[in-house]
């Protein structure tokens, strides 16, 4: 069974650790570079070691840190230090559209969610207001906050915006038989909440 591929967000975290530990001088193990660097940071990592494979080769250990520096000669821990830092630095530089793009992803699967189980319970003949209590339900056993949820951060307020705007592109979407049904729960939901509010 293959382990979940990391999003940003937890890579970033995964490879703050990684050189947090390498700083206090702790062993870390080589195989998590194929997990925490993409292909290209893995060649470059292979590419820098490979070169201090040559340089010790050609010269023998220098005494100071400054001959170290004239001839660029680095400990392995500190190729791997610099090639981890390049990483997390273009990981920090790319957050913000990571960010987005996992509370995309995020509200495209609320909304699939909350459609999904309203569509069954409608076809199962339950009436729109059930269909909506089993699309918020199918929503909280993903982890989702269904609508009027009592959660009012800035956070969720945005993601509630970026989910009605998924969920309008996904009605755009629907046939027209899934549309007219989505016009007939609207129309009911404005009736019921009138009458509620009376």
């Amino acid at each position: 069974m293959t382990k979940p591929k990391l999003n940003a967000i937890h890579l970033q975290e995964r490879i703050q650790d990684h050189i947090a530990k390498m700083q206090r001088g702790e062993e870390v193990e080589a195989r998590k570079d194929k997990t925490l660097l993409n292909q290209h940071q893995q060649k470059s990592l292979k590419d820098a070691l490979e070169a201090q494979k040559v340089l010790k080769q050609l010269h023998k250990r220098p005494n100071s840190d400054q001959e170290k520096q004239a001839i660029g000669w680095k400990e392995i821990r500190q190729v791997r230090l610099e090639i981890y830092s390049q990483a997390l630095e273009q990981l920090q530089a790319n957050r913000t559209d990571d960010i987005r793009h996992l509370q995309e992803k995020r509200e495209i699967k609320a909304a699939k969610v909350f459609m999904e189980a309203w569509s069954k319970a409608g076809k199962l003949g339950q009436n729109h207001s059930s269909a909506i209590t089993q699309g918020n339900i199918a929503m909280t056993r993903a982890g989702l906050n269904p609508k009027g949820s009592r959660n009012t951060s800035k956070r969720h307020l945005e993601m509630h915006h970026m989910e009605v705007e998924l969920q309008n592109s996904y009605i755009n979407q629907m046939s027209d038989q899934e549309s007219s049904d989505w016009e007939l729960l609207r129309e009911f939901e404005d009736r019921t909440s009138k009458k509620s509010n009376k």
